[in-house]
């Protein structure tokens, strides 16, 4: 089995999906920053989230999942088209399920024990500077004013809701979802899906979008007729159309999911989900991810756009963050201190949302390009960041936790504390991937996919067959190949 040009390799999406993994580790430093920080007298909202590091957070958060399920329903397609519906769900099954039921006993348990292990330590001692709610004798994190638990938003309507709105969304199981606490009692808190919550909605949409594609196409294809849907769908993926028609379409979505600050996309009320109840559970945001990740599936159909968006980078990244930060400006989450959240006209509300669709699209887009453009060859760095990229974003957060607990009191500049701390948090999950993922069976759930011995594979053929099938994983793909033979094809392939 050889590569073809119909079927390259894309060392750049590779690449820029491990780096959307990455920069959720950045992320975290910062916003656990606004659990673990006193924050400067005057400051507007909750610790560590003013000013440029709000607006620098903020932005990662309206791009970076979006732009990972983009990307993710790319490589779903080609793997779709691969090898047909059975393997495909498979495959997919074991390489996205394994993992999420796997980190909800391990990933997320750690992350809870660290957590409070942390906030337990008095204020002053490199812990965080607040300890267990009065009355809750669990040790919960206390967070913060702005940050109430249970979705009880002290501060106002417009203050971030630290746990999942009152009431829930309605199950066969109870308003709220109360099997996880008839099954694990008081320590159901420690099962929840916290950062997993991106493996079960993607889990959902692998499933999903195959019969919900056939059923578009048939319906497509009997109301118009097929040369006209083929040009239609090259007219929607044109290098200035896609983002602007992945914005648009997003904006109804987006609204559903703007939750009650209602400026853009808040936290995943999935992170609050207990297990098993999140399985019949339907989050607002589910709806505005779907779209992403079936842009990326229509994306794989449309893939001779790739080069011309490649070309275009510049122009869409200045546009997304324009967009953005005029979303930013016309949705301000919170006024000054103890006054009253400044109330928004309709209008005004609902072109913040659409303009912060349009940013989140175009920046998602504008990255794609980068990528394509500058990192679209093989290189080791890339490889090894794209086999451990998702290990790293399991294990990261205890590690964060850690880190900031450490450098809080150094008293440095925020930018210093997230630099260090996310460089830290990397490193030392790099280690433990090496550690106790490389040399175990481990390796076959949070490792490349399909990963031959090179003593087995010593043809050109065979280490090729090995790099198409390393790209089928649309989580953890490599993005190199250990060959000059190897690397001469791709360029053959590229054209």
């Amino acid at each position: 089995m050889t590569s073809s040009p119909d079927r390259p390799r894309y060392f750049g999406l590779d690449c820029l999906r491990a780096t959307a993994m990455l920069l959720g580790v950045v992320y975290h430093a910062m916003l656990f920053r606004g659990f673990v920080s006193a924050g400067p007298p005057g400051q507007i909202g909750p610790p560590g989230m003013s000013g440029a590091s709000g607006w620098l957070q903020d932005w990662l958060h309206s791009f970076r999942m979006p732009l990972f399920f983009l990307i993710s329903g790319f490589f779903s397609a080609m793997m779709f088209e691969k090898y047909g519906v059975g393997k495909y769900v498979r495959r997919r099954w074991t390489r996205i399920g394994v993992p999420l039921v796997v980190g909800l006993f391990t990933f997320v348990p750690a992350y809870i024990l660290t957590r409070d292990a942390v906030s337990s330590r008095p204020a002053g001692s490199g812990g965080m500077p607040f300890g267990p709610p009065p009355g809750r004798g669990n040790g919960a994190l206390n967070p913060p004013p702005g940050f109430g638990p249970g979705g009880q938003s002290p501060g106002g309507p417009n203050d971030i809701a630290f746990g999942p709105p009152p009431g829930g969304i309605g199950t066969p199981f109870g308003a709220d979802g109360k099997v996880s606490e008839r099954i694990f009692g008081s320590s159901d808190r420690y099962f929840h899906l916290n950062h997993l919550w991106f493996l079960w909605y993607l889990l959902v949409f692998v499933t999903l979008t195959p019969p919900v594609v056939w059923c578009l196409d048939r319906i497509v294809r009997v109301a118009i007729l097929t040369r006209a849907a083929d040009w239609l769908g090259r007219w929607f993926t044109g290098p200035i159309l896609f983002p602007v028609a992945l914005g648009l379409v997003g904006v109804p979505a987006l609204v559903a999911a703007a939750g009650p600050f209602g400026r853009g996309l808040g936290l995943s009320l999935a992170i609050f989900r207990g297990f098993p109840d999140f399985l019949w559970q339907l989050d607002p945001d589910m709806g505005f991810y779907a779209i992403d990740f079936l842009a990326g599936w229509w994306l794989y159909r449309q893939r001779m756009a790739l080069p011309t968006l490649a070309k275009l980078w510049l122009l869409n990244l200045i546009v997304g963050i324009a967009a953005f930060s005029t979303a930013m400006w016309l949705n301000p989450r919170f006024g000054p201190p103890g006054s009253a959240p400044a109330t928004l006209s309709d209008s005004a509300r609902m072109a913040g949302l659409a303009l912060y669709s349009l940013g989140s699209a175009f920046t998602a887009v504008g990255l794609l390009g980068v990528f394509q453009r500058f990192f679209d060859r093989p290189t080791r760095t890339g490889r090894y960041l794209a086999d451990t990229a998702l290990w790293v974003y399991l294990a990261h957060q205890p590690l964060v936790i850690v880190g900031l607990a450490v450098v809080g009191p150094l008293g440095w500049p925020w930018w210093a504390q997230t630099a260090m701390v996310s460089v830290g948090a990397v490193a030392f999950g790099l280690l433990l991937f090496e550690a106790i993922v490389r040399p175990t069976p481990l390796i076959h759930l949070f490792g490349p996919a399909g990963r031959s011995s090179p003593d087995r594979d010593s043809s050109q053929n065979a280490v090729q067959c090995e790099a198409n099938t390393h790209q089928d994983d649309p989580i953890t793909p490599p993005a190199d190949l250990n060959d000059l033979r190897v690397t001469s094809q791709a360029k053959i392939a590229h054209g």
